[in-house]
């Protein structure tokens, strides 16, 4: 293995164990203990049935949409008329809708949803929306909107806050919306239908600059962020045998503020996309899943984007999966990347040599700018450095086998490591493998700064593999 592919000891890997990775929870540095082993789920684990609360089903259900299911589960519970779980069933058939489920607390307690597919695969059922960040909040509301006085009010706020928008960002672009803790869902499919078909006066990209090219070589229309499911501030989410489709941006998940943590577990799932399609700043375990590259729109992928806080004890976590490829021409030239870590909202960077004179970065306290010589970051968006081990694994050809992790934005590194002073930017960092890179490129700067942060001894793995075999 190269240099740019650290190994775990098999010490070190039982740290990654998913009962001891999804144990902690809380602030970023201070976390708490919190036991979690959502494979003592009987009904998530397949081996107990159980009885719906309400069914959605294209006919012959209690619900047409499941939307409307949820938001009569959140009346219900308001109501005292629930347990602390309700189950949704969700019969075969395509669903075109978003859904959003809220946080649900009823006095004391915390009543969680489930969703299951009642078909025999997770094709059989799908959610699916043709959503994406370049959308006008008029347009969703006309979309997606049309039952909106008929929602629960905490589901009705969430539409009406997105229809007020100029255009959506990229958390508001999703098909699957989840808030509510201990969210379960299985035997289903969330599909963004998105792809490269709108380009209108909101969106960053009208030009086209970044999306795909056509035959004459010429940029084609712009294309945006389309997420499938954001886990969004819900702690103990847990998806089984569910299918993710969609390009950029597939699967999002966040804590509930900068440096908080939150977990969600992955079993047996399928996730599909091209850029940065798994990201997020929470704890995230996948297990036994399949991770599929999608090269038809682009030449390069990267499969995860962390933005894992550097105090958070663990980011994302694969165990037992595989990783494979859509057969594309792309694809099949094993130049993809496993990921790279996501410099969330950074518009000046402390890494690289700039090749603007006399051009310095420095630490503020909330906003980020970028005015020549002269550019801000915050601790935040400093600390937010991205962690992801994979063990245990089947890598496909498609992945770059001698350098499988790349920088954030660009930059150039010659063949010495060396920073190329034209090729900088004011968003570029590289790739850090281990705490100790972060100080090794940071040490003066944070002296300059006057910023202590103590730095971890041993070094932490941040970027890692274990026992990992190219399929």
């Amino acid at each position: 293995m190269s240099d740019a592919r650290p190994q775990l000891s098999a010490a070190e890997a039982e740290k990654f164990h998913y009962l001891e990775v999804l144990k902690y929870t809380g602030r970023a540095g201070a976390e708490r203990i919190d036991p979690w082993d959502p494979k003592a789920d009987a009904f998530m684990a397949g081996g107990a049935k159980v009885r719906a609360d309400y069914t959605v089903a294209k006919e012959g259900g209690d619900f047409s949409s499941v939307q409307m299911a949820v938001s009569q589960a959140i009346r219900d519970a308001g109501a005292g008329k629930t347990g602390d779980r309700i189950y949704i069933a969700v019969r075969p058939g395509i669903y075109d809708e978003t859904v959003i489920v809220p946080r649900l607390a009823v006095g004391d307690r915390s009543v969680a949803i489930t969703l299951f597919g009642t078909g025999s695969a997770p094709q059989d059922t799908v959610i699916r929306a043709n959503i994406d960040q370049g959308m006008s909040g008029a347009d969703f509301l006309a979309t997606f909107g049309k039952a909106v006085d008929d929602y629960a009010p905490v589901i009705a706020e969430i539409y009406r806050a997105n229809a007020a928008l100029d255009r959506l960002s990229t958390e508001n672009a999703c098909v699957l919306r989840v808030e509510n803790d201990g969210f379960q869902a299985k035997n289903l499919s969330i599909r963004n239908a998105y792809n490269c078909d709108r380009a209108d006066k909101n969106s960053k990209c009208e030009d086209g600059k970044g999306g795909p090219k056509n035959a004459a070589g010429q940029f084609a229309k712009g294309w945006h962020q389309a997420v499938a499911t954001l886990v969004h501030n819900a702690d103990r989410v847990h998806f089984d045998h569910v299918r993710f489709s969609s390009f950029q941006d597939t699967l999002y998940f966040k804590g509930r503020v900068p440096g908080m943590t939150v977990r969600s577990y992955y079993s047996h799932c399928h996730v599909e996309g091209d850029i940065d399609f798994i990201f997020g700043r929470s704890t995230a375990y996948f297990e036994a899943c399949e991770i599929r590259s999608l090269g038809s729109r682009v030449d390069h992928t990267y499969v995860v984007a962390p933005s894992t806080n550097m105090h958070t004890r663990y980011g994302i976590v694969f165990n037992d999966c595989d990783f494979i490829h859509d057969g594309s021409a792309a694809a099949l030239q094993g130049s993809f990347s496993l990921g790279r870590q996501w410099f969330q909202t950074v518009r000046a960077s402390p890494y690289g040599i700039p090749n603007i004179e006399g051009y310095r970065t420095r630490l503020a306290e909330t906003s980020e700018f970028d005015h020549p010589p002269e550019g801000t970051i915050s601790l935040d968006v400093l600390e937010a450095v991205g962690k992801c081990v994979i063990l245990n694994s089947r890598i496909g050809a498609h992945i770059n086998q001698q350098a499988p992790w790349d920088d954030w934005s660009g930059g150039r590194r010659n063949s010495d490591g060396e920073f190329v002073p034209g090729e900088w930017n004011t968003r570029y960092r590289p790739v850090q493998y281990t705490s100790a890179d972060f100080f090794r490129y940071l040490g003066d700067w944070l002296k300059g700064e006057g910023l202590s942060i103590d730095a971890p001894d041993p070094a932490e793995p941040w970027l890692a593999e274990f026992n990992n075999r190219q399929a």
